[in-house]
């Protein structure tokens, strides 16, 4: 994990507001959908770099802090606009003001009459929280400002204008003619005003396999690339956090020497806290554990989960049987793990079997020679439990059953059957790794004491449990204290 903070909102909008010049974007969505926070996430991704208002005529600021706490930290970088709506200036640029002049009803230049306290004196409607927002803004240009109106409707209706014509007037003035960015929110996923914003973004609540998730689709982002249209998102905390493809990149977590998860409560750990939470501290002793993976899950993915559960035993010093993935040899799934782990601790406590005839490494106590014909006949626990007598308990065995189904054929489950009883019978711990398409999938979900699933939407992958049944998680990879860089978090 790098020194700078991670930005929480897609980076295609971050960077659509810092190009050059000033852009608008539409944001909607129906209630609920989390296109207020998404709003004052905006803000703060952009502080460091621009000057913000916040416009909400629905909205009190003691209902804001009430709801994002965290604003409270934050309030010196955020200007309501509503606070300028006394502020009078004593030459105002008219010129970059014809929109505002309209709708007030002049026709010309507004009248400015100099009173001895500097007032001005415009003759047409009042639209003062309108006012007191341009004014807002014309006191520190020439810098950038970032304006959130929340919402484009209730301004709309507090003035009797069309969302249209209010949305073109605050687009002429404020985006192309003092070169700031605009952030509008609308109150419902009505597309009629898209035309008129440079970018469009649409939130929804959507279901998934009996579970809510929330989503953001970037319509359109005038002179940007969308690399990524759709995101999964969270409201987490009261905060927007979105998942993307930036974030499924374990290379650019540092490799650091393991620090190990211990037993919580008799339950073993799989390597990964934030999966320990999510099963109630861990794996159980007996227990048979099946990871369901969907189409288009990331190597990476399947990859660190193998090797966090594999490694955090090593470190406890327990026997690990491993038969990896995707038919990864006995050296390539070493080396994987060689930073985290001692190479003695790796050759001394597991077991990669690997069919005698395919041998690279010959003589290394690491690997385990089979025949590869029966797994009833190269799977016995007698001859795993003698290999790895040296080793504290439980002892675990992590299968691929890609690997397994190449090796046995489709009736692999069945040759596994005392395999497995044993398993549950010596306190053993098996976990199946099995794609949805495998023809064990089925038949290991009515075997597995515990059933994680895990799927792709877009770019953010989704883990989830069947058995116990849990929420969905976004999966992405972030360097943690102790265990794997996997992390986990809820989707609310």
């Amino acid at each position: 994990m790098g020194k700078e903070p991670k930005i929480k909102i897609p980076i295609e909008v971050y960077q659509f507001f810092t190009n050059p010049g000033g852009h608008s974007l539409i944001v909607r969505g129906n209630a609920g959908t989390g296109k207020t926070t998404f709003a004052l996430q905006t803000i703060e991704e952009l502080s460091a770099i621009e000057k913000s208002f916040y416009h909400s005529t629905r909205v009190s600021d003691m209902s804001l802090l009430t709801q994002f706490g965290w604003l409270k930290d934050k309030m010196e970088g955020i200007e309501r606009s509503d606070s300028f709506s006394n502020v009078q200036q004593s030459t105002p640029p008219a010129a970059r003001r014809l929109g505002l002049s309209n709708l007030k009803g002049i026709k010309s230049v507004p009248l400015e009459v100099a009173k001895g306290g500097g007032l001005s004196i415009s003759i047409g409607k009042d639209l003062g929280e309108l006012e007191g927002l341009y004014q807002g803004i014309e006191r520190h240009l020439p810098e950038k400002s970032l304006v959130v109106i929340d919402s484009i409707d209730a301004l709309a209706e507090k003035y009797n204008i069309s969302c249209s014509k209010l949305l073109s007037t605050i687009q002429c003035d404020i985006v192309e003619g003092y070169g700031s960015n605009v952030l509008f929110v609308l109150e419902s996923s009505n597309m009629d005003l898209d035309y008129l914003g440079d970018g469009v973004v649409n939130f929804s609540r959507n279901e998934f396999n009996r579970r809510r998730i929330r989503e953001l689709e970037i319509l359109k982002l005038r002179g940007c690339e969308i690399q990524q249209p759709k995101y999964i998102f969270t409201l987490d905390k009261g905060r927007i956090q979105t998942f993307g493809y930036q974030r499924l990149l374990e290379s650019q977590i540092p490799k650091t020497p393991w620090r190990s998860i211990p037993d919580i409560n008799d339950r073993v750990s799989c390597g990964i806290k934030d999966l320990d939470a999510t099963l109630t501290g861990g794996l159980e002793r007996g227990s048979i554990t099946l990871i369901e993976l969907g189409q288009g899950v990331p190597t990476t993915v399947s990859n660190a989960l193998e090797s966090s559960l594999v490694t955090n035993f090593i470190a406890l010093g327990r026997g690990v049987l491993w038969v990896p993935m995707r038919k990864a040899s006995a050296d390539i799934v070493r080396a994987r793990i060689a930073q985290s782990i001692q190479a003695e601790e790796f050759d001394h406590l597991v077991r990669i079997p690997e069919k005698a005839d395919q041998i690279t490494s010959v003589g290394a106590s690491y690997v385990l020679p089979i025949e590869g014909a029966s797994a009833s006949f190269d799977f016995k626990w007698q001859n795993i439990e003698f290999s790895l007598a040296t080793s504290k308990k439980p002892l675990l065995t992590v299968m691929g059953f890609d690997t397994m189904h190449s090796l046995y054929g489709n009736d692999i489950c069945d040759q596994l059957m005392d395999f497995l009883a044993l398993v549950r019978r010596n306190q053993g711990i098996f976990v199946a790794l099995a794609p949805t398409s495998s023809a064990s999938t089925s038949r290991l979900e009515d075997l597995a004491t515990t059933r994680l699933k895990i799927d792709r939407i877009g770019g953010t992958v989704l883990l989830y449990g069947e058995e116990p049944f849990t929420e969905c998680y976004a999966l992405n990879f972030d360097q943690k204290e102790v265990g794997g860089s996997v992390s986990l978090t809820p989707i609310l």
